[in-house]
């Protein structure tokens, strides 16, 4: 422990730090973000912000749960990061900390979990800057983890394709192996709302983002942090299904059209 901190979340501060470090800034491909102002929706510990801070960017954090908005007040208390508590599904939680719109919006690994994507990417891109750029990145609906059973405590609960099983049948194997009762019911939850690569190009062009770039990992880049693992393209990214099965992140970069 550091203070309230958990050595969890010290660990998973330095994740979000090393992968805008080494990979992210890269990906994005602007090599100059000093004054350019960056949110990050579902920022969690606000690592990946502390990093973009340090390059000169003016940093906010959107979060949502409790314990991990007090974690990304803890660990950057004495930085200019602005933090604040809300939904971006719901902009009477948000809109009084939007003071202009935004230069680049980050939501990583958190699109899976919202029920109501198309309002958040609507609420996006109405804070997003004309020519403003949007990161996004999740794991596919047919994806090895998408069900997020990675989480389960018992490593008898990380079954690649775990959460495909009928809820009956995979409410039942949770209880056997010892899962709590509120991880079941999170893991069930985000069973229901994974989303496909198709109908998130379809989102997309509903909410009328262009597309700059996306890739589908077999290794994503996280993985090389956390496992020491080398990054690798899914081979079968442009096969239907098998742009899933195979995939264990998807990330897209977008545009706002700049008129």
């Amino acid at each position: 422990m550091v203070g309230e901190i958990t050595d969890r979340c010290i660990r998973c501060y330095k994740e979000q730090y090393w992968y805008g470090e080494n990979f992210l800034f890269e990906y994005i491909n602007d090599d100059n973000v000093k004054n350019k102002k960056i949110l990050e929706i579902g920022c969690a510990e606000a690592g990946l912000l502390k990093f973009y801070s340090s390059k000169g960017a003016e940093c906010s954090g959107l979060e949502l749960s409790d314990v991990r908005f007090k974690n990304a007040k803890l660990l950057n208390k004495e930085d200019k990061i602005h933090l604040f508590q809300a939904n971006i599904c719901k902009p009477s939680t948000y809109t009084k900390h939007v003071v202009s719109k935004y230069d680049l919006i980050i939501i990583r690994d958190v699109i899976e979990h919202i029920n109501d994507k198309k309002t958040a990417l609507i609420n996006i891109y109405s804070i997003l800057k004309p020519g403003g750029k949007l990161f996004i990145s999740y794991p596919p609906k047919y994806s090895p983890f998408a069900g997020h059973q990675q989480t389960i405590p018992n490593i008898l609960g990380k079954i690649p394709y775990l959460y495909l099983l009928p809820d009956y049948l995979y409410t039942g194997y949770l209880k056997l192996i010892n899962c709590p009762p509120k991880k079941i019911e999170y893991l069930i939850t985000t069973k229901k709302m994974r989303i496909s690569n198709l109908q998130m190009i379809r989102l997309i062009a509903d909410t009328r983002f262009n597309i700059l770039k996306k890739s589908n990992w077999f290794i994503r880049p996280a993985y090389t942090f956390r496992f020491k693992l080398p990054r690798i393209i899914n081979p079968f990214g442009w096969i239907p299904l098998l742009d899933e099965i195979f995939c264990n992140g998807m990330l897209l970069l977008l545009e706002k059209p700049k008129v």
